[in-house]
């Protein structure tokens, strides 16, 4: 039987190249627009709502768009699919297909099919409704499936934690809410785990994957539980002593006493403030704090006399 080529960029509305945050984008505005809440009795929106789910399902999963993608250059060599006709994936030949299990489909859908025959035909093996599917009051039982995000968060944040309020896009295109909370000290590539926050099934949810990121910040530079800044210390401060605010990420001033005689790049160490340990908040790092003279740009005529007489006197000195 023939089967009709889906193309599921174009369905999106997206390049070929698209990253996973554009594809995401495309689908919840489009899931938006066709959703049959929106679009009551109107069977075209709800094809082409069923068309935009099932684009997004593909081209989510990274496995399933890497086969789609070697469908489709398969498609423009040879002016055929690998295994069209045939009611599943072939062996042989330049690619390697496998089918998948009823397990994994009850797993999806958890009841009848809302895909295409091209997606029935080259991402599962057979019918739907022939591989374990039951309708109405016999629906199967199915697990909850697990969803992997990014989360980005100021040093600030990993500095003293915080709670996140996430809108979370379900399948159907409809959004929930949930906050989530990040712990102190937390670091960059750290992944979260949110327990019964991912894809509903009818035995529950899945879990969320929070993949953290953290945002630079111009102040400070972190080396594990270290951080390190840079403070501005005038020259007269430097030259007879004195006292200089140190900023910390969470926005407080910690006072510094510099000794008289402190020279450009001198770094002191302020113990017990820089980053806490993951999941031991009352052991952290240290900050350090490196020196930099600022010197006066604009002297007055009594300045630069008081300047000069006190380079005569050095010279005298030597």
């Amino acid at each position: 039987m023939a089967v009709d080529y889906k193309d599921y960029y174009k369905i999106l509305g997206v390049s070929k190249g698209a990253d996973q945050q554009e594809i995401r984008k495309a689908f919840r505005k489009l899931a938006r627009q066709y959703h049959p809440d929106i679009n009551p009795g109107n069977k075209e929106a709800e094809e082409k709502f069923k068309e935009v789910n099932e684009a997004y399902e593909v081209l989510s999963d990274p496995e399933k768009r890497k086969k789609y993608d070697e469908m489709s250059s398969y498609y423009q060599r040879y002016g055929s699919w690998p295994g069209a006709g045939t009611g599943g994936f072939q062996s042989g030949g330049p690619y390697q297909y496998h089918t998948m299990t009823e397990e994994d489909l009850s797993d999806l859908f958890g009841g009848q099919s809302p895909f295409s025959d091209f997606f029935n035909t080259f991402f599962f093996s057979g019918s739907p409704t022939g591989s374990g599917f039951a309708t109405g009051s016999r629906r199967q039982q199915t697990r909850g499936r697990d969803v992997e995000s990014d989360i980005e968060v100021t040093l600030a944040e990993a500095y003293q934690g915080v709670t996140r309020t996430l809108e979370l896009t379900e399948a159907d295109g409809t959004t929930r809410r949930l906050q989530v909370k990040i712990p102190a000290g937390v670091q960059e590539g750290s992944r979260i785990r949110v327990a019964g926050q991912g894809i509903a099934g009818t035995q529950g949810r899945g879990d969320l994957y929070l993949r953290v990121h953290i945002e630079p910040d111009p102040r400070f530079t972190r080396e594990g539980t270290t951080l390190r800044t840079t403070i501005d210390v005038p020259l007269t401060v430097a030259m007879l002593g004195g006292e200089i605010q140190v900023p910390t990420p969470d926005g407080r001033r910690l006072l510094l006493r510099i000794p008289e005689g402190t020279n450009n790049g001198r770094s002191f160490r302020l113990r017990g403030q820089g980053m806490p340990q993951p999941g031991k908040t009352d052991q952290r790092g240290d900050l350090y704090a490196e020196v930099r003279v600022t010197l006066p740009t604009q002297l007055t005529p009594e300045q630069r006399k008081l300047f000069e007489a006190f380079a005569r006197s050095l010279d005298q000195q030597s």
